[in-house]
């Protein structure tokens, strides 16, 4: 009976997974590279080991002269 709930549980993860890779190619959500953060910090937690983040986003800004 387990097999069959984790079989499900892969299942509905691999569906999830697809849905946010798809939405980051249709551009419907950014995605930002994990190195281009810093000063990473643990500012809350809440149940079910839900952690909160505050983070600084390194923005390059470019401009065309």
């Amino acid at each position: 009976m387990s097999n069959n709930n984790e079989m499900q549980n892969f299942e509905n993860a691999d569906k999830w997974i697809n849905w946010i890779e798809e939405a980051i190619n249709k551009k419907h959500i950014k995605y930002h590279e994990y190195e281009n953060f810093s000063d990473i910090q643990e500012i809350g937690s809440r149940a079910f080991g839900l952690k909160v983040f505050r983070i600084v986003h390194k923005i390059t800004l470019q401009r065309d002269i």
